[in-house]
């Protein structure tokens, strides 16, 4: 079998698509080595992907020169599969090209453009059409669904509830950290001593501004002394965070670090004593696994797909209410107790999401969708 994964998503400033796909194809080839896969790339410099996922002799690397979601790939892919001989296509988003005439399987990450058009900048209004167009095509379409949680599973069911039987949760994994001591003078900049850690681009849906709410009530109000470090690049001309720290006056607590590798994250992590994820909406929040893993208590939102995500590994708190936020923080940061408890969850919690269980799933619906089962009923 010769299996085509699009991995042309996996961008140098990793995303939570890139990590996807890293972690994915890194597992994959190793499962079944009489399987073929081929991987659609980036150009070298600026692909996500390093050299290492090519290098297994059951998998080649073909260029495509495509940024992000493209209207070119409608009219490249159709021929350009045909010639390759594949006997599957893996699309890891919403946007499956039109015409293909082989199986195919999809990957949803989430739906907040969907449920939530107001996170879109005035500038993307268009990117609502096209992305409910284009989700309408991919799911009536393909062969398979992959969802990376349980909650876009839900969502993706109202929205289709005639293709539930071919939709399957699977979700991410993390990679297994080492040792890292804090990342203070590492990344070129002074951090503070005792800081709580956002990692995540700086859109709308993320809640940054809530977090600054957030610190503002635990320095002026419980007297906390501790800083924020917000990890994560710039979306388009949306600044509400950076207004927001000037507006309630904690200019020098705020620590924007823009992108940060993933050579400096964990140690990023490591630093931290607290990782706070606070967003109106996710499909999954690899962040909240990635601090587990690290063995940092967190507190994420009691919303969409974070509460099965943290699971016993933090506390949950209400985004929309600073308040709140600020007292679950300020209990993790006054209570060592409760700290360290919260750390050793986390640990354990952690081990429930690996990179080869997410491989050996998808390579199950790879042959749901190569096998004449995928025109049955079927349940993950």
């Amino acid at each position: 079998m010769h299996i085509v994964i699009d991995a042309h998503l996996a961008v140098k400033k990793i995303d939570g698509v890139t990590r996807y796909l890293k972690g994915l194809l890194n597992a994959l080839p190793g499962l079944d080595g009489s399987i073929q896969y081929t991987f659609l790339d980036l150009p070298r410099t600026l692909s996500g992907l390093p050299d290492s996922i090519f290098a297994p002799i059951n998998v080649k690397r073909f260029e495509l020169n495509l940024m992000g979601p493209s209207p070119r790939q409608h009219f490249l892919m159709r021929r350009m599969l045909r010639e390759m001989g594949a006997d599957l296509y893996h699309h890891p988003q919403y946007d499956l090209p039109v015409g293909l005439n082989l199986p195919t399987v999809v990957t949803v990450h989430d739906l907040k453009y969907i449920f939530h058009p107001e996170f879109l900048t005035s500038q993307s209004r268009l990117k609502r059409l096209y992305i409910r167009q284009s989700l309408r095509y991919s799911v009536r379409k393909c062969k398979r669904i992959i969802t990376v949680s349980e909650n876009t599973r839900r969502d993706l069911s109202r929205l289709f509830p005639r293709e539930t039987d071919k939709m399957c949760m699977i979700h991410h994994g993390v990679d297994t950290p080492g040792t890292f001591e804090p990342a203070n003078g590492t990344l070129g900049v002074s951090l503070p001593k005792r800081y709580i850690l956002f990692v995540g681009t700086r859109r709308p849906h993320k809640n940054i501004e809530g977090l600054i709410k957030m610190l503002g009530i635990l320095r002026e109000q419980k007297q906390v002394d501790i800083d924020l470090v917000i990890a994560g690049k710039g979306y388009a001309d949306y600044d509400g965070p950076e207004q927001a720290v000037k507006k309630i006056g904690v200019e020098k607590h705020t620590h924007f670090l823009d992108f940060v590798s993933e050579e400096h994250l964990p140690a990023l992590y490591a630093g931290a004593e607290l990782v706070a994820l606070p967003s109106f909406y996710e499909g999954f929040g690899l962040p909240v696994v990635e601090a587990m893993a690290h063995g940092r208590p967190v507190i994420s939102s009691n919303v969409t797909s974070l509460p099965e995500v943290l699971g016993d590994g933090g506390l949950l708190i209400d985004p929309h209410d600073p308040a709140d936020m600020a007292e679950k923080a300020g209990r993790i940061l006054t209570d060592e107790a409760l700290s360290k408890q919260l750390s050793k969850n986390a640990t354990i919690r952690a081990k429930a999401f690996s990179w080869n269980t997410v491989a050996e799933k998808t390579l199950s619906e790879y042959c749901l969708a190569t096998s004449s089962k995928a025109d049955e009923k079927a349940s993950c």
